[in-house]
């Protein structure tokens, strides 16, 4: 039987001390890089493969070095043109699990340095190698910010797209789904609207879940086209809607509630409502919430706490540097049930092939009075 080739077996091999394998293998710096790819040659000719429980206890190993405070870790953010935190919710669940890990989690906002270049050589000089980058909302992050100094992951995608892993919600399937419930608690015309400021890549996502779902529907009198409007142009929103008379509307966020609401829509009587976002702090300043919003939530804690597992495990590969090819992370977003999408009776359902993920059942619907069979039965009419 033949026997696991160990770090001795690569070190023999390669004419240098075990430290020095082990370093070399994780691509540390410290180590000459004709040095590291002697080595890596060597363990490739061994078939070196690492042991997973070693490899746990070298983690733990290498966290217990750190200073009492932890490793720092930056949160690189840039803030929306209306001075909003896109990535507040992130940035709580990315401390939180760097608390966990061992880390310590240090916020950066473009805001305070005058070029990507100066806020990198500040954080340098602290000693700071691990990134996560926020939603990016200036370019200039993603050309000039020396990527190849830092291990670094992204967290959503934002307006830019760095050359970074990315950890992002799954908009397509939030989309998807949405379109999916609406239509069968018996709404026929689905509308979505969205923003043309944010620009964010990811409408791709939304846009393209929107038109595969319409394409599904019988009756092509009910495909409506998505409504892409500034959150302050009241007027364009009103057009859209009075031109199309969606019967459902699938908004962007909360901030589509309230221009329904300023345009004397109410929901869910006029219209049913799902919001694609579910944080609250996306509205106007004294709107007051008359309901709770049916929503998508994509969890950005979540996003927040899964590129800080990410970063952590670049860092001790040392994978310094944009990869070659980069790598996303989609997570699901959740459904949350509201007061703003119930059932339809005044509507005869038509029955759309439905998307569902990999072992995805029936959303559970929860609304005050009404119990699953009696929905269940509605939606079947």
């Amino acid at each position: 039987m033949n026997c696991r080739s160990t770090l001795v077996d690569v070190a023999a091999r390669a004419h240098c001390s075990k430290s020095t394998v082990s370093l070399a293998l994780r691509n540390d710096p410290r180590i000459p890089q004709p040095t590291r790819e002697r080595v890596q040659a060597c363990a490739r000719e061994l078939s070196y493969r690492p042991d997973p429980a070693l490899a746990c206890i070298a983690a733990h190993r290498w966290r217990s070095r750190t200073t009492p405070s932890g490793s720092v870790v930056a949160f690189l953010t840039t803030n929306h043109s209306s001075n909003i935190l896109l990535d507040a919710q992130a940035l709580v669940g990315a401390a939180a699990q760097a608390e966990q890990l061992g880390y310590r989690l240090e916020h950066f906002r473009a805001e305070d340095y005058q070029t990507p270049a100066q806020m990198a050589r500040v954080i340098q000089h602290r000693g700071i190698r691990g990134i996560i980058v926020g939603q990016l909302t200036r370019e200039d992050y993603v050309f000039d910010f020396p990527w190849e100094s830092f291990c670094a992951v992204a967290c959503s995608t934002g307006f830019y797209k760095p050359p970074l892993h990315i950890v992002m919600p799954d908009h397509s399937h939030a989309v998807k789904r949405a379109f999916t419930v609406a239509h069968e608690r018996g709404y026929q015309r689905i509308g979505l609207v969205l923003f043309d400021e944010l620009n964010a890549i990811d409408d791709f996502d939304k846009v393209s879940a929107y038109l595969y779902c319409q394409s599904l529907l019988p009756n092509q009198s009910n495909r409506i086209p998505v409504a892409h409007c500034a959150p302050s142009d009241g007027a364009a929103f009103a057009r859209w809607y009075g031109r199309h008379k969606p019967d459902c509307v699938l908004g962007l966020n909360p901030l589509v509630a309230w221009l329904l609401k300023a345009n004397g829509v109410r929901i869910p009587q006029d219209v049913g409502f799902v919001s694609l976002m579910s944080s609250l702090e996306l509205k106007p300043a004294g709107a007051a919430v008359n309901a709770t919003l049916t929503t998508t939530d994509h969890c950005p804690e979540l996003l927040g706490q899964t590129a800080l597992e990410q970063l952590d495990v670049m860092l001790r590969a040392n994978r310094m540097g944009p990869p070659i090819q980069p790598i996303t992370m989609m997570i699901e977003a959740i459904w949350r049930e509201g007061c703003t999408l119930p059932v339809r009776n005044d509507s005869p359902n038509t029955q759309l092939r439905s998307y569902r993920g990999p072992g995805e059942a029936q959303p559970k619907v929860e609304l005050a009075g009404v119990d699953q069979a009696t929905l269940s039965a509605r939606a079947a009419r």
